[in-house]
């Protein structure tokens, strides 16, 4: 029995608000980490586009100007490093000059946890591409993550994924080079549909189910080689082309391989307020803690704002740990008992009733608002098997949960 949610028959008005702080009608992404360097927040409000004075971070479309590196020219390279670090102290394994192959634009289309994002074009080819830099000397920068996150990027082979193209890395700043995806991110377009008042809720289910399909499908395909993505939430999942038509999946810094069979729990509690699992503020859980974000994604993608919300991170995550959440009927009266079914099933605390994301691909509001039966092919790979999963096969799916 599923005890955790209540939907009210009798609308009213009653809504959570986005942000119980000062401005009620602001969304606040604050990344939080063990490591309280690491935390950066930034505010949206819905009205007035003002900033949480105590937030840290860029106001969208207001790019800023910053250096990719204190110097570029050969003669600065060679001040930098003179001679090729040992292998133990690199993060690469060697230094090279990222100006040598690329043109970096100055202007920040984003921050991360560790770094900035800026356009940059192949000086060979003019092909355009995506760059984080990361300054090294940052006490939350840690070598082996950063590694981490090169090595798994470069293991990527999947079209809801972001495509790694290059690493470079100098005596201050590591480089990493990805594809360029320019149709702005998720998060992005929930605040701008959220504010428009003229249609109910946010994203159309059949734009919902179809966005969520693409980021399933990229977290099956991780899943499957016991990647573990841990910080999934609308400001990772960006639009490939302006046309809003597929996503991919980016940033990897808190990523890592975690195979539940042959290991015991992860323990360490990263991730951001809104979207972390419960399970993690209790340092023991698993791939599963993937499948409540992409609930809590679900839920906003309907109803324009998070399930749990506070006006600190403390209060977000007591709320985060109650569970417990409502369908405001004015804010879900548009919504088919089928989506809000979806959204059940995944925002369980018990993670042993929680879907696998096999088992979300197969529901029946998924499958129905993708053109089913659906083939779940894995990669861009054509040697890779696949699976038909048709509407009547995901109710039996599904029949064991009821």
């Amino acid at each position: 029995m599923i005890d955790n949610i209540t939907f009210d028959e009798v609308f009213d008005d009653n809504r959570p608000q986005l942000n119980a702080g000062p401005h009620p009608h602001a969304m606040m992404d604050i990344t939080n980490t063990k490591d309280p360097d690491m935390d950066m927040a930034r505010v949206v409000s819905h009205h007035s586009g003002m900033q949480a004075g105590d937030a840290s971070a860029d106001a969208p479309g207001s790019p800023l100007a910053a250096p990719v590196s204190p110097c570029t020219t050969d003669e600065c390279s060679r001040q930098q490093h003179p001679h090729q670090p040992a292998h133990g102290d690199s993060i690469t394994g060697r230094y090279s000059n990222i100006e040598h192959s690329y043109h970096i634009d100055p202007r920040v289309l984003g921050t991360g946890h560790h770094g900035s994002v800026r356009k940059c074009q192949d000086r060979r080819t003019g092909k355009r591409y995506a760059v984080k830099s990361i300054q090294k000397s940052q006490r939350s920068v840690k070598p082996a993550g950063l590694r981490r996150e090169i090595s798994l990027l470069h293991e990527m082979r999947h079209g809801g994924i972001i495509g790694l193209r290059d690493a470079f890395e100098d005596a201050q700043y590591v480089h990493i080079v990805t594809e360029l995806c320019e149709g702005g991110e998720l998060f992005d377009q929930i605040v701008e549909r959220a504010t428009d008042e003229s249609s109910p809720g946010c994203f159309d289910e059949v734009q919902a189910a179809g966005i969520l399909f693409q980021i399933l499908k990229a977290v099956q395909y991780l899943h499957d080689r016991n990647i573990v993505h841990r910080d999934l939430k609308p400001e990772n999942i960006l639009f490939d082309a302006k046309d809003g038509a597929s996503v991919k999946l980016i940033d990897f810094g808190l990523a890592r391989r975690h195979d539940g069979r042959h290991e015991g729990p992860m323990s360490t509690v990263v991730g951001t307020p809104y979207y972390i699992a419960p399970e993690v503020l209790k340092k023991k859980y698993d791939r599963s803690c993937d499948l409540w974000s992409v609930g809590v994604i679900a839920y906003i993608l309907l109803a324009g704002y998070p399930p749990f919300n506070g006006k600190n991170n403390a209060d977000t995550h007591r709320a985060v740990s109650r569970g417990r959440y409502r369908f405001a009927s004015e804010d879900w009266k548009h919504t088919t008992s089928e989506s809000r079914d979806f959204v059940r099933r995944l925002l369980q605390t018990d993670p042993a009733r929680r879907m696998t994301v096999d088992e979300a691909l197969a529901h029946p509001w998924i499958i129905r608002h993708n053109q089913g039966p659906i083939v779940f092919g894995n990669s861009r790979s054509e040697d890779e098997s696949s699976v038909e999963v048709g509407l009547d096969q995901s109710y039996e799916i599904m029949n064991r949960w009821s």
